[in-house]
């Protein structure tokens, strides 16, 4: 998944529950859940990018999805409790992140080799962006009922 996607969850996550430890760790625990949805995000084919395209991307991402999950869902929330739910969300893919553009081993290679082995990758970016907006606005329309 984008890490807007993942953003996104752990907003609304934040905003759904105000048990500090529940909220982090059902955002920490979304992550690869979400990434055995088949998806896409900027890190397929990532061996063929130059490592500063790639961290543009990322970043543009990253950002983009914290933004986003703050006006729709972090304006009501602590910002504290609200950026902790939003970094365990995005804790796997900024794990990876020393290992794919660096090269550094362990640990970063070896949440890469787990975080590999749960993801579900789409053929195609149109199919798994459409597959990430239902799933994300699936999540948040559920949470948000139940809630």
């Amino acid at each position: 998944m984008t890490a807007t996607a993942h953003a996104l969850v752990g907003g609304v996550i934040a905003a759904s529950t105000q048990n500090v430890p529940l909220g982090v760790t059902l955002s920490f625990i979304s992550h690869p859940l979400l990434d055995m949805i088949p998806h896409w995000d900027f890190g397929i084919g990532w061996r063929k990018k130059n490592r500063l395209t790639f961290l543009a991307e990322s970043g543009f991402d990253l950002i983009l999805g914290i933004v986003l999950s703050y006006f729709l869902f972090g304006r009501s929330v602590e910002p504290f409790y609200f950026l902790a739910c939003i970094f365990a969300s995005e804790f796997w893919d900024l794990m990876m992140m020393p290992y794919l553009l660096w090269g550094w081993k362990k640990p970063f290679s070896t949440v890469y080799s787990i975080q590999s082995k749960m993801q579900a990758n789409t053929k195609t970016a149109f199919a798994g962006i459409l597959t990430q907006v239902g799933t994300v606005a699936g999540l948040v329309l559920a949470i948000r009922i139940l809630h």
